[in-house]
């Protein structure tokens, strides 16, 4: 996707900026941008499939001041910080508290989930699923589903689609990314329905081919992008003659080595972070 290797540094960078950002500002702008592209004829409830990419928190946003009931998905891990950001995005919306006949959250690792999720939609609820909360890679087993990206292999669970099937309610993928201060937002072309069980990887393909469309800059916002590098380089170092070329990037405070020959990176002690940065600065000026 990086049409030359004098762009990698340019995009580390970017990226690093990216994600050394504060997350989830209330960004009325943003919001006014989304609600102007939003589309008006999405009037039934709908099981909305979303990433960990660009300022996602605002589809949740936009959902409740369009006046949607909102059920989210969450794991345990993250609901108490993530549930408070949703309040308080609602909180800014409308000047009060949410009430669960208006938002809700599930627990994704508590008792059964689609159960409760399920029963969300019979009460005309929107459900947020983020289906790349558990992405993993490796062989397929019972609850995941393989799908293709970017020629790597990736599994996602299958509890998306599993829903869309038990309650006949469509899947709508949404992505949003920003460049510029500017709000690209992507649909799927369509509402997709799971009609059967052999419906569940076309399903999910269908959203991760969604990604497979985000150009560099914007792909590079997907906060499980390291993963997905990582785990298709996992089958690849043995086949890759390049000698090693180390760069320090500081990723959210955490000083780490990037290896632009093979994308492995580490993480160092700050002591040792600060010298090989000074050291990287003497060599790059010296160039």
């Amino acid at each position: 996707m990086i049409p030359d290797a004098g762009d990698l540094i340019r995009f580390l960078r970017i990226h690093q900026e990216w994600s050394n950002q504060q997350h989830y500002q209330a960004d009325d702008n943003l919001l006014l941008q989304l609600i102007k592209v939003w589309p008006s004829n999405e009037l039934e409830p709908r099981i909305w499939a979303c990433l960990h990419i660009g300022p996602y928190g605002l589809i949740a946003r936009v959902l409740m001041v369009l006046g949607r009931k909102l059920a989210i998905l969450l794991r345990s891990d993250v609901f108490e910080t993530q549930g408070q950001i949703y309040r308080k995005q609602f909180q800014l919306s409308f000047g009060r508290e949410a009430t669960e006949d208006e938002l809700i959250f599930i627990r994704a690792d508590q008792g059964n989930p689609l159960l409760k999720l399920r029963e969300m939609i019979r009460k005309n609820y929107d459900l947020i699923f983020f289906i790349d909360g558990q992405l993993g890679a490796g062989p397929a087993s019972k609850g995941w589903v393989p799908v293709r990206l970017h020629r790597s292999e990736l599994l996602l669970r299958e509890g998306i689609a599993a829903l869309s099937f038990w309650t006949k309610v469509p899947i709508r993928t949404a992505i949003m990314t920003i460049i510029d201060g500017q709000i690209t937002l992507r649909l799927g072309e369509d509402v997709r329905y799971v009609n059967s069980k052999s419906d569940y990887q076309p399903a999910l393909q269908y959203i991760l081919d969604l990604v497979g469309k985000l150009a560099v800059e914007e792909l590079i916002q997907w906060e499980c992008l390291p993963t997905v590098f990582e785990h298709e380089l996992l089958g690849q170092l043995e086949r890759m003659p390049l000698q090693s070329f180390w760069l320090p990037f500081d990723i959210q405070g955490e000083g780490r080595l990037f290896d632009l020959a093979t994308g492995r990176s580490v993480v160092i002690g700050s002591i040792e972070f600060q010298t090989t940065s000074q050291k990287f600065i003497e060599m790059w000026l010296n160039v």
